[in-house]
């Protein structure tokens, strides 16, 4: 009988093997694709006020704290006018009509904003800063996939992460929250904050830097692990979490 499982679980993982190869060679793909052209141009749109910014589907997002409210978009000439750049209820939703790039040059958004209140990558979309974000009060989430990497100076940060997603966030803050799950995982190594309450669930990860406080709870497998030693630990661990000094 375990022979048998055995050598049905090398035929499954064969199967999938074989299967997967097919895909790449025909470049089956999931969604809508688009072939770059190669010649990137630049377009400024015309938005609205927002102070919030979610990314999808791919694009990469550069956010620049400025005294000004600007968007502009660098792209290959034929799939620019298939990113889209609207806002809703004070969100900018940056968002496009395809999922598979090939051999695209650029596909980037350059936003600059004055005030920032949240920042959202999902569906693989990647979110950076060129220069530090200041705010009294920020939220960071990232899902399915995406990755957000940022400075910030705030008096309270907050950070989500799952699905596979990840960030990456340096600076200074008061307060820090985080959430991670589904085997996301969070760097706030660089984030040197007062207080940090931390919980990871589900083959999550996080580090973080907290210099008075710390409230962790870590559960199903996942990990904090936190810097230096704050005056204070609180911790929780269940179902196979941990909360370590690094």
């Amino acid at each position: 009988m375990t022979k048998f499982v055995i050598f049905f679980s090398k035929v499954i993982t064969a199967t999938l093997v074989a299967l997967s190869i097919t895909s790449c060679d025909h470049n089956i793909n999931f969604g809508k694709s688009i072939s770059g052209s190669g010649k990137v141009i630049t377009e400024k749109r015309n938005v609205a006020h927002f102070d919030k910014v979610t990314v999808s589907q791919g694009l990469e997002c550069e956010i620049i704290f400025s005294d000004k409210l600007e968007v502009t978009v660098e792209a290959d000439d034929n799939l620019i006018n298939g990113i889209h750049t609207t806002v809703q209820n004070g969100t900018l939703d940056i968002s496009s009509e395809y999922d598979n790039y090939i051999n695209v040059t650029s596909k980037k958004i350059i936003v600059r904003m004055p005030k920032i209140v949240s920042l959202e990558s999902t569906s693989g979309s990647t979110i950076t800063s060129s220069n530090i974000l200041n705010s009294d009060d920020i939220t960071l989430k990232s899902s399915s996939g995406s990755s957000l990497e940022v400075e910030v100076e705030a008096d309270k940060v907050t950070l989500e992460t799952s699905s596979g997603s990840e960030q990456k966030v340096t600076g200074k803050a008061l307060k820090v929250f985080t959430a991670s799950s589904s085997g996301s995982h969070i760097d706030a190594n660089g984030l040197l904050a007062n207080e940090v309450n931390s919980q990871s669930s589900s083959g999550s990860s996080t580090t973080v830097n907290a210099a008075v406080l710390l409230d962790a709870k870590a559960s199903s497998g996942s990990s904090i692990t936190y810097l230096n030693s704050p005056k204070e630990v609180r911790k929780e661990e269940t179902s196979g979490g941990s909360v370590s000094k690094d």
